[in-house]
């Protein structure tokens, strides 16, 4: 017999629905139609689509707040028994009322709803991020807006006011407005886990691994581990495009860009030490007709795409299907004049000479053309790293399919971290189809890269505290 709900749940949802119709988000994108349509990045129909999304989603919000008024002290477990929804899904809208400044939680893990005059406007332009020296320059804004109101200029997205209609989707998007790792980092898990660790965080296998393609080999930084993987993904069809990484020019700048097969894959091979925009591709590979992509990216442009998926997937899909996440470790990252300082000025090489760069035991070593090798202990140049790069956690890409770097691999090799279920997939598959050869990672090379990854995480959440302290913006890592 079907269930009659009683007349608190009616009138909960009656008040849900109401609010979900007022909410920010639902009124910014329905009055925006017009210009949304005429911009020409979605189709009426996609639009729709992603209207309802929106209302749904912000329904389904608005009964958790709903059950958290009645309740005032509440679990998340407690809040999805009365729901009916996954704890992960509560999670999720409890995550997104804590960054609208509806709800708090408490120590013990209770969740409460927060006064009136304690709440702040939500989805307020992405431009407050930039100027207080947090953005990444990921490039998810630029993909997000539905009206291509976002350029990147000089290192930072800029928003056109004449353009932009104030929709809050480049702050949904954005990394560094709130970011639930602890949410996303339990989603991806699934089962089994072999190993989990406060600074490495959780993975299935852990391998140093080398290219077994001979091409691969003459063009790679390290191992040409990320190379290998995706020419398999190439070569079996399970993508259509990956975005990447490429020199623009002999002078080191960059540019993001979308490969579509082996001989552009090898063309970009090696890592580049420079800012790049380049989740904002993701608008291009839906232009270009393009469904199924691999994205390749340092920790903040995984967490963008992760937070998109969490709380934008119909957005997401529209843009296409993200096949594969591959991270590569970071320590930090630099902008362009930065870089011309530490090549230059510092180590007095001009940038046109340089053959590659890479970055080992604690030094930054520029390679030249002639063979020539010059470097500066990483210590000496951290202050010209990239602001935003000083708050992030995150050393090897915890939240990416399978992770890659470095660290704790002799010369030509690469440690590998397979994360997820998909991953190792793909992995395993990369492994069984001869594109690369792998042994276990050895226990002292696990020891260095926990311990690198336990000091940046604990000195850059400790850099964000004292930030809040000051009275100044700080990411809601939660």
């Amino acid at each position: 017999m079907r269930r009659v709900p009683g007349l608190s749940e009616l009138r909960r949802r009656v008040d849900a629905i109401t609010e979900a119709a007022d909410s920010f988000r639902v009124r910014a994108f329905f009055t925006g139609e017009k210009e949304i349509v005429e911009a020409g990045k979605f189709s009426k129909g996609e639009y729709e689509r992603y209207l309802d999304y929106l209302l749904e989603d912000e329904f389904r919000r608005r009964l958790v707040l709903g059950v958290i008024r009645e309740g005032e002290g509440l679990t998340i477990e407690e809040i999805a028994h009365r729901t009916g929804f996954s704890k992960l899904e509560v999670a999720r809208h409890v995550n997104a009322l804590r960054y609208e400044e509806l709800v708090e939680c408490k120590d013990d893990g209770l969740v409460i709803t927060r006064k009136e005059e304690q709440r702040k406007v939500p989805y307020e332009k992405i431009k407050f991020i930039v100027e207080e020296g947090l953005c990444t320059g990921c490039g998810g804004c630029i993909a997000a807006c539905p009206v291509y109101a976002i350029t990147f200029i000089d290192e930072k997205p800029v928003i056109d006011e004449g353009k932009c209609i104030g929709c809050g989707i480049c702050n949904i998007h954005c990394p560094r407005t709130f970011f639930p790792i602890s949410m996303i980092r339990e989603s991806l898990k699934g089962s089994p886990v072999n190993v989990e660790t406060e600074g490495v965080s959780f993975f299935r296998q852990a391998y140093t691994a080398q290219t077994a393609k001979e091409k691969v080999k003459q063009v790679c930084q390290d191992g040409g581990i990320v190379t290998s993987i995706l020419a398999y993904l190439f070569d079996k069809g399970m993508i259509d495009c990956a975005i990447g990484v490429r020199k623009a020019d002999e002078y080191w700048r960059t540019q993001a860009t979308l490969v579509t097969n082996l001989e552009e894959l090898l063309g970009i091979a090696g890592t580049k030490y420079t800012v790049t925009p380049s989740v904002s591709l993701l608008e291009e590979v839906k232009r270009r007709g393009f469904r199924r992509v691999a994205v390749v990216g340092v920790p903040c442009q995984i967490h963008t795409v992760r937070k998109a998926e969490a709380y934008s997937s119909e957005l997401l899909s529209s843009l296409g299907e993200i096949v594969a996440l591959i991270g590569i470790f970071c320590m930090e990252n630099f902008g362009y004049i930065a870089l011309r300082e530490i090549v230059e000025n510092r180590l007095g090489v001009k940038l046109e000479d340089v053959a590659k760069f890479n970055i080992d035991k604690g030094k930054f070593f520029a390679h030249t053309k002639n063979g020539e090798e010059r470097s500066i202990p990483v210590k000496e140049i951290s202050m010209l790293a990239r602001h935003a790069c000083h708050y992030c956690p995150d050393l090897t890409n915890e939240l990416a399919d399978i992770s890659v770097g470095s660290i704790g691999s002799s010369k030509g090799w690469s440690t590998v971290l397979v994360r997820t279920k998909r991953g190792e997939e793909i992995f395993e598959g990369a492994l069984r189809e001869g594109y690369v050869t792998a042994n276990p990672l050895p226990d002292a090379s696990m020891e260095l890269l926990q311990k690198l990854a336990k000091g940046k995480r604990k000195r850059n959440l400790e850099a964000l505290s004292e930030r809040a302290r000051e009275g100044k913006y700080a990411t809601l890592v939660i």
